[in-house]
């Protein structure tokens, strides 16, 4: 059955080799392998960054912090190094294609807060078990559909979320010519519709809103994950 992919989807990864093969023991030596190319050899090949056991730490802190808006602050007093560090180390992890990150989308909502961006990992097996790594693998297949709509169709497509101060929140916004298009809002289990999605909808006048479940059957503006993602480029 279609939906049957979607938990080894999760639980592997996204990347052909630990994905296609099928085993949990060789993806963790795939994804450890990866980190220590990434880290311990592009790293430092690459760039000027030499502490790479900081760097390894802020991963480490990143994957904890998926799905929610990044605190370089927060990260720099635990990491004790300073703001302007942080804030390079994570462009590099952006470079090296080990993270990925979506901004906030203000508009033109006066009560819409402009916070940092949330951090989502290419590969997203590195995300926590549940909620984080399902938010993730949505992040990851609609951020391959901007990049689609760009390349193939050449139109700007752009990835975003949006949160105002009484904390309503839409996990992901389409913005299609920098105008809200589609609001999608990812849970891992079933849940009735998120009250957030008719808000924003309604204030940004987006034409589509729907909520995202990795489990469960279609309703109205609610999809399962696994025709989701079959129907995307």
């Amino acid at each position: 059955a279609p939906g049957e992919t979607l938990p080894g989807l999760l639980e592997l990864g996204g990347f052909p080799e630990p994905f296609l093969g099928g085993s949990s023991r060789q993806a963790r030596r795939w994804r450890l392998g990866r980190r220590e190319q990434v880290l311990q050899q592009d790293l430092r090949d690459l760039t000027m960054v030499r502490n790479v056991s900081l760097v390894e730490q802020l991963v480490d802190m990143l994957a904890e912090r998926v799905g929610n808006p990044l605190s370089i602050n927060s990260l720099r007093e635990d990491l004790l190094v300073d703001h302007k560090t942080v804030a390079n180390w994570i462009d590099v992890l952006e470079r090296l294609q080990v993270i990925f990150r979506v901004p906030p989308h203000a508009g033109s909502l006066a009560r819409t807060l402009n916070k940092e961006g949330k951090v989502y990992f290419w590969d997203w097996s590195e995300a926590p078990e549940g909620g984080a790594r399902f938010e993730n693998c949505v992040a990851s297949h609609l951020l391959k559909l901007c990049h689609w709509f760009q390349d193939v169709e050449g139109r700007r497509v752009e990835l975003r979320y949006v949160r105002d101060r009484e904390k309503r929140e839409v996990d992901f916004v389409l913005l299609r010519d920098r105008k809200p298009w589609v609001l999608i809002e990812a849970k891992s289990g079933a849940a009735p519709l998120h009250p957030a999605l008719g808000y924003f909808q309604r204030r940004f006048a987006a034409p589509f809103a729907f909520q995202v479940t990795a489990s469960g059957e279609a309703q109205r503006d609610i999809v399962p994950a696994h025709r989701l993602f079959a129907g995307l480029p």
